[in-house]
């Protein structure tokens, strides 16, 4: 029974994300990425592999494991998701070192036209494998069910726009109006694709961990209503567009949307303040605590989404910072210490349990360490808005810093968890699992000598 409900390549999903993560953070610290010239090929590589290698990649192993558990069945052509991961990795890298090409260095052009084929390769098998989980009469009236299914119409949005950019800046094809698309490229990205597919697998992880009742009813469809209105009008702004409509027209439709976004955002915020009050799990563990730090930046993002609608420039880089970085992957890093821990004990002790005392999940991981580094992941959140706002350079280095060691602290705590360092060697099996490696069985433990 030992990794029955597993998915094999979860991890390495995981900790190909990280690996990501960590080179996007080295990377913006040794300057390579100037909030004062985003338009740059280095800059943009950056932003690339925070977003697509780390924030993309993260959530589409997330949802190759829990998409059977939102849809209580088996995971749909599971031998798809290595392609999917070898495509989504090689096309990000390749993407990433292509936007140099805008800095001079020509011969990495071919990998920039590359780069859009391999991403949406990836993007396509993760695609099939869940909504051929999803697409069931049994799961489809679940609105954690459909918010999933929005955001994957949003990543199809996404790649299309991207992929246009990607051909414009190239100098291939009519050009559309790059500052038009722009807006629409980063909404379908943060508001559709990543942020409803958070908000569908929070839905159930919030209730899981909470030991909150499920939620439904009116508000919870009044959220997918607008979500799917949201994206249905994004979709069709960028089809006008690439159609060649007025570029005028689809930016003003875009900016338009950013207060329906904050409605949204609110409606969310109240569904989960509810799932709060319900709880019965009274002491919450660190990815809880950290959870409620990202639903913060959440509504801090939502409100300089306003002045970025109104004035734009500084307001609405912040804004992105602040969805990015401080709501996307703070939510992000809280869960995954988790689901490392509870994945790891799923493959280790699970199959002990009636045979053998087992600890509990929790003693797998540290609080401390887990707190700490949260702490100042969120802490170089806090520092980059400034730093954005006040125009900082000084401040933007150092929020790459406190970011960064943020970052290699978690990186260390899921090592840590993966080798049950944390459990007392009374308590640790004979064998300890692989780091990443999609192996049901553990490995041996080296033996020790007092």
């Amino acid at each position: 029974m030992a990794g029955k409900h597993l998915s094999r390549w979860t991890l390495v999903w995981f900790g190909s994300a990280m690996a990501m993560l960590l080179a996007g953070c080295a990377l913006g610290l040794l300057g390579a990425a100037d909030p004062q010239g985003w338009s740059q090929g280095s800059n943009l590589a950056v932003v690339h592999l925070f977003v697509l290698g780390w924030l993309c990649q993260v959530m589409l192993g997330a949802l190759i494991q829990f998409v059977p558990v939102l849809a209580a069945r088996p995971l749909a052509f599971p031998g798809l998701a290595l392609p999917a991961l070898v495509a989504t990795s090689t096309g990000t890298l390749a993407l990433a070192l292509g936007f140099l090409a805008l800095d001079g260095h020509q011969a990495l052009q071919p990998l920039f036209l590359l780069a859009p084929v391999l991403i949406g390769l990836g993007f396509a098998l993760v695609a099939v494998m869940v909504t051929a989980t999803l697409w069931h009469r049994d799961s489809l009236h679940l609105a954690e069910v459909r918010m999933v299914l929005l955001a994957l119409a949003a990543l199809v949005g996404l790649w299309l726009s991207g992929g246009r950019m990607v051909l414009a800046l190239a100098g291939l094809g009519p050009a559309p109006d790059l500052s038009a698309m722009l807006p629409l490229h980063l909404l379908l990205g943060i508001a559709g694709w990543l942020g409803l597919a958070a908000c569908g697998v929070t839905y159930k992880l919030f209730a899981m961990f909470l030991l909150a009742p499920e939620q439904g009813g009116r508000l919870r469809g009044a959220i997918f209503w607008t979500a799917a209105g949201l994206v249905a009008l994004l979709l069709a702004a960028l089809l006008w567009l690439l159609a060649g409509g007025s570029a005028g027209r689809a930016t003003a439709l875009a900016l338009a949307l950013l207060p329906l976004l904050a409605l949204l955002a609110l409606l969310y915020l109240t569904e989960i303040a509810q799932l709060w009050k319900a709880r019965r799990r009274p002491a919450l563990e660190p990815n809880m605590l950290w959870s409620r730090a990202a639903l913060a930046f959440l509504a801090l993002a939502a409100a300089l989404a306003i002045p970025g609608w109104l004035w734009g420039g500084t307001w609405a880089e912040t804004a992105v910072f602040v969805a990015l970085v401080g709501w996307l992957s703070t939510l992000t890093l809280a869960q995954l210490l988790k689901i490392v821990g509870f994945l790891t004990w799923i493959q280790v002790f699970a199959p002990r349990i009636g045979h053998q005392p087992v600890p509990m999940v929790q003693k797998l991981g540290s609080t401390r360490a887990a707190s700490a580094c949260l702490a100042l992941w969120c802490a170089g959140t806090l520092a980059g808005a400034l730093s954005l706002l006040g125009a900082s350079p000084a401040g933007y280095r150092l929020a790459m810093a406190l970011l960064s060691l943020g970052a290699l602290g978690v990186g260390r705590e899921l090592i840590a968890v993966r080798q049950l360092a944390h459990l007392p060697p009374a308590e640790r099996p004979g064998q300890l699992p692989h780091l990443m490696l999609p192996l049901l069985h553990p490995r041996p433990r080296a033996e020790t000598r007092s």
